[in-house]
């Protein structure tokens, strides 16, 4: 099973690039903010479709750019 990381400092990078706000990132693509926040803050994996709404967004920014695809369990010690 794998899971999608955000790289939060790449996406806040592109926010200070376009002067956004988190508040104003989450209306314009149609989350709550404290959503987007426990996106930001590693609580919660982004959706496909946070996904999608980020790398449609930010048009110029690749998948990679973004995101990190991890094999759940890794790093586990068992």
């Amino acid at each position: 099973m794998f899971k999608v990381i955000l790289n939060k400092d790449n996406l806040e990078r592109a926010m200070l690039r376009q002067n956004l706000s988190r508040k104003l990132l989450a209306r314009e693509i149609g989350l709550s903010a404290s959503y987007l926040s426990r996106v930001l803050n590693g609580k919660q994996n982004p959706t496909a479709s946070v996904r999608q709404a980020l790398l449609q967004y930010f048009k110029g920014c690749s998948f990679d750019d973004f995101f990190t695809i991890q094999e759940d369990g890794a790093g586990d010690v068992n």
